[in-house]
């Protein structure tokens, strides 16, 4: 880790400091909250890993301010990814991701899983009702295994959690684990059908309800901006129709597509034809093109993906090193 000494316990203050914004927060603990916050600056170098714990601790500040009635701006773009590569040598990889099902592989499983080839693993935070109670254990695993890391949030849109807290909840899980995520894929789909509110379950969707959801996942994107990540979309075009009326608001996030036709090509099928298009999106920056796999070693459920790693943020601490690893290995 490329921390000051003493940042470890900085770290475990940010933990409890997510906590307790998960439950709220008192204008006393707001003060001892930015205190400190200020501590936790104060111990950070000027290092890749720090400059992102320093982003979330930014964030947990603005955050303070509208637990305290503050007003705050909602983010009117969409945050840019940082590019490291040209388009003509844009680096493609193949990784998984997981849920809670997978359990807490060793750190040799990971191991095992990149000598297979998979370059990333993407882990949930939340799924809509519980979070991940292997979160912490599964990235930091992976990531000791010389992999990038992200995470996803599973939006609930029957929860009287906004958007923001929803993703809070994904952060906690995550824990110090946080600080090295590549981005945080805001999950949209129908497949938890008791997640959805009446409103959106019914045929046609009910156009406020969907007005609605928009609101969340704004919500969602904003507080996941905030903490100083990346955010991305993850859905498909029957499920973001239903729930958003096909809105083009956020087409100017990447899209993590989740479609088997064309297999582990990333430009298939075409996002541009009138058959497919939606939500304004040309292209995809990932896709999940095969669902409910076992692995071989280890036999842990996953799905497949396929991404453009432009979509790992390269403020990431992990992203550098294990790029350099991609291109040794190919």
């Amino acid at each position: 880790m490329l921390c000051a000494p003493g940042d470890g316990r900085a770290r475990m203050r940010l933990l409890r400091v997510n906590r307790k914004l998960r439950r709220g927060m008192s204008p006393a603990e707001i003060v001892i909250m930015r205190n400190r916050c200020a501590e936790f600056r104060d111990a950070i170098t000027k290092t890749m890993a720090c400059k992102r714990s320093l982003l979330i601790c930014a964030a947990l500040q603005l955050l303070s301010c509208s637990v305290s009635g503050a007003a705050t701006q909602p983010a009117s773009d969409a945050r840019t990814l940082s590019v490291t590569v040209t388009a003509s040598e844009a680096l493609f990889a193949r990784g998984i991701d997981i849920s809670p099902s997978a359990g807490e592989p060793t750190l040799g499983d990971f191991e095992n899983i990149r000598q297979q080839g998979y370059r990333f693993v993407i882990v949930a935070g939340w799924g809509g009702v519980n979070p991940n109670g292997h979160a912490q254990a599964q990235l930091s695993r992976a990531r000791g295994a010389g992999l990038l890391t992200a995470g996803y949030c599973y939006l609930n849109f029957a929860s009287p959690l906004d958007g923001g807290r929803q993703v809070r909840e994904a952060l906690a899980a995550f824990g110090t684990e946080s600080t090295w995520l590549g981005f945080l894929a805001i999950d949209v789909e129908t497949s938890a059908w008791n997640q959805l509110s009446p409103g959106l379950q019914s045929d046609p969707p009910d156009a406020a309800a969907q007005r609605r959801a928009v609101a969340r996942i704004a919500e969602a994107v904003q507080q996941a901006q905030q903490m100083g990540l990346s955010a991305i979309i993850y859905t498909k075009k029957d499920d973001w129709q239903r729930v958003t009326g096909d809105t083009q608001q956020f087409r100017s996030l990447p899209l993590w597509h989740p479609k088997t036709t064309g297999g582990d090509d990333l430009n298939q099928p075409d996002l541009a034809s009138p058959g497919y298009t939606f939500g304004g999106w040309t292209s995809r920056v990932g896709k999940q093109f095969e669902l409910d796999t076992v692995l071989n070693r280890p036999p842990i459920p996953v799905d497949l993906d396929v991404f453009d790693l432009n979509a790992f943020s390269a403020d990431g601490p992990n992203y550098r090193g294990a790029v350099e690893r991609i291109f040794a290995a190919d």
